[in-house]
């Protein structure tokens, strides 16, 4: 397979014409954000076409690849001949094989669509041609590389992308595709994210007058989890797991995936919303639009709270468990939690919190 980036070089042009060489393969104008393929027709003539997808772009480049290796196979009349240590060839066979749940595999596969266009634009194609140096240049690439939006990743997005690479060069290796894995100990510092905040009473009041004016499923979304505290992905239940003669909810599908399914008692603040859809008869208590984390985003940069999150929800029920003096072995139940590490991290204690034992140590006078 070859692939061009930029115009190709007149002499180089020359010399495939001279060898007769029959093969498609893309490149770029210079003034073109789209990817141009070159292939033989069935006349046996040269024909340059863009593509018309865009090669700033992840998935539309890997849409490009898909169309030049069709090409490629017409040409040969057979199917194309490909380098076995290509990444195409077996890194997404290697993620599928990896990944133990759906939602790992779409967030992994996402990931890998940013490094392949990397990998592309560098000229690296295969894991022989990654070396510890190049793969440090992948966080100035992708967090100043602007998308079809404008915006750009930032650098623990980046980070986890290249540890994502460092995972399948250790593939790689165990494949024969490498003889050793360069990344295996990334030596790179992370971004220091500020703590997603705790919802106050007059936040949540002023949220769920904004979302009287946006779409259903949003305001669903932010009914269950405020009374649960389950994760946005969560909110869409299966019908089938509520549960109104034992009163409970189930959530089957968790982060972690089916293994980590759990129960909790159906919060009674909660009944007459899961009663509608139970008379509605729907299959789910909601179907989520595409990007649905986006979509929150958007929604609070437009109440003028940029500060909040979805996942704000969860840190305030665990944390108003802990103000009502739940267990902290029943509110890791509550939420789901495996660990009281994780549990802990959630915890926002405040100076009112603690203010009963002020006094609660004397000394002799």
């Amino acid at each position: 397979m070859l692939i061009f980036l930029g115009k190709m070089p007149h002499l180089l042009y020359c010399y495939l014409h001279y060898l007769h060489f029959d093969m498609a393969y893309l490149y770029r104008k210079t003034r073109s954000p789209f990817w141009y393929v070159v292939y033989i027709d069935a006349n046996k003539k040269e024909v340059h076409r863009s593509t018309g997808l865009r090669a700033d772009d992840p998935n539309d480049t890997a849409k490009a690849k898909s169309i030049r290796a069709e090409l490629e196979a017409k040409e040969h009349h057979r199917a194309p001949v490909v380098n076995s240590e290509g990444w195409d060839t077996w890194v997404p066979k290697y993620l599928e094989r990896h990944c133990e749940t759906e939602r790992t595999l779409e967030r992994y596969t996402g990931n890998w669509k940013w490094l392949a266009l990397w990998l592309q634009t560098q000229r690296l194609h295969s894991p022989r041609a990654v070396t510890y140096r190049k793969a440090l240049e992948y966080i100035e690439w992708r967090t100043t590389f602007k998308k079809k939006s404008g915006n750009t990743a930032g650098r623990n997005t980046a980070i986890m992308e290249l540890k994502l690479l460092a995972m399948i060069m250790g593939e790689a290796v165990r494949l024969g595709h490498a003889d050793a894995n360069p990344l295996v100990s990334l030596k790179v510092r992370r971004q220091k994210t500020a703590k997603k905040p705790e919802l106050t009473d007059k936040e949540i009041s002023e949220i769920r007058e904004a979302l009287r004016s946006e779409p259903e499923w949003m305001q669903t979304a932010f009914a269950i989890s405020l009374h649960t505290g389950c994760r946005l992905r969560e909110t869409r239940l299966p019908l089938n797991c509520l549960d109104f003669a034992e009163d409970k909810v189930t959530f089957p599908s968790p982060k972690g995936g089916d293994d980590r399914a759990f129960s909790i008692p159906m919060p009674s603040a909660l009944r007459p919303l899961l009663e509608h859809f139970r008379k509605t008869k729907k299959p789910f208590t909601l179907e989520f639009p595409f990007q649905p984390s986006r979509r929150w985003q958007q929604f609070f940069i437009k109440i003028n709270k940029p500060h909040l999150c979805f996942h704000c929800l969860r840190v305030t029920y665990v944390n108003r468990l802990r103000r009502a003096g739940v267990p902290r072995e029943a509110a890791m139940r509550l939420v789901n939690h495996s660990s009281e590490l994780i549990h802990q991290i959630y915890q926002r204690e405040k100076v009112d919190d603690v203010a009963q034992w002020r006094d609660a140590v004397h000394f002799p006078e």
